[in-house]
């Protein structure tokens, strides 16, 4: 009896330090907003103009230990004035990847148009690749992740030409800040596609796993500021064979996928031309 009590004892401990250790985490890490600004929890829109942002903490979703978490664990601060520009996004996950196949616990993104599902306070009509005469975008971002990581992605889908939609065709993006364990499944990548020089002479790899096709910066070094020239990678994909020209654009997002801990993604600049 002496012994169960004792283990009983040492459980109820054991249980209150993780509830003061997850309370002195939200608590110490959840993102203030001061005067213009607004707070903006986990699937909670938040749109303004063609832009539009959303915390998706899929990865989390997926396991019953982090599903109650998950609500909780990403937050963004956005500025009125200035959206999508001067917007926080941060992070609090485990100190580990999940067991997912890529390995993250979400993806948290600014958005412009459509891009899945979303819907923007102003509509941008979707674009057969094609007929796309421009689609860029500008950005600069800076990233604290002392106790964590999470890549940066700015991404795109590409959806068939036939109505109703009923599933993406080919995912397309840039990672602009490459984790060791986003690499590892970069590598993993089945299928080489090859090696694009963008507008501004960078060069990146370029490899497919299933519908996914990624571009990561060669040496992996982080993009931290500049333009892309979406069109132009588009342009080469199609020489290429993996596009084919009569897929449909419908809209673009920019963000980090939480890998593991702690961290936040200040997004400085973000603009997207599209015609």
């Amino acid at each position: 009896m002496e012994d169960i009590l004792r283990a009983l004892r040492i459980t109820a401990v054991i249980t209150a330090a993780a509830v003061l250790l997850v309370t002195a985490l939200m608590w110490g890490t959840t993102p203030s907003a001061g005067a213009g600004l607004t707070r903006v929890p986990a699937k909670t829109p938040f749109t303004k103009g063609h832009y539009y942002l959303y915390l998706q903490p899929w990865g989390g979703e997926d396991y019953w230990l982090t599903r109650w978490w998950s609500r909780y664990a990403d937050a963004a601060v956005v500025d009125h004035k200035r959206f999508p520009s001067n917007t926080l996004i941060s992070w609090r996950w485990p100190p580990f990847p999940p067991r997912n196949g890529v390995g993250v616990w979400g993806y948290n993104a600014l958005s412009y148009g459509n891009y899945d599902g979303g819907a923007p306070e102003k509509p941008v009509a979707p674009v057969q690749v094609k007929n796309l005469k421009a689609l860029n975008q500008t950005f600069a971002w800076s990233l604290s992740h002392r106790f964590g990581d999470a890549n940066v992605l700015t991404e795109f889908y590409l959806d068939p030409p036939t109505k109703p939609v009923t599933a993406h065709k080919i995912e397309i993006g840039f990672f602009l800040h490459t984790p060791d364990h986003t690499r590892r499944f970069f590598e993993s990548a089945p299928t080489s596609v090859g090696q694009y020089v963008d507008t501004q002479d960078r060069r990146w790899t370029v490899r497919m796993s299933g519908t996914f096709c990624m571009f990561a910066p060669e040496g992996y070094g982080d993009i931290q500021s500049g333009r892309i020239d979406m069109l132009h990678a588009l342009r080469w994909l199609q020489v290429k064979g993996v596009v084919k020209g009569d897929e449909m654009f419908l809209g673009l997002a920019f963000g980090v996928e939480p890998v593991q801990g702690t961290g936040r993604l200040k997004v400085d600049r973000w603009q997207v031309v599209m015609k």
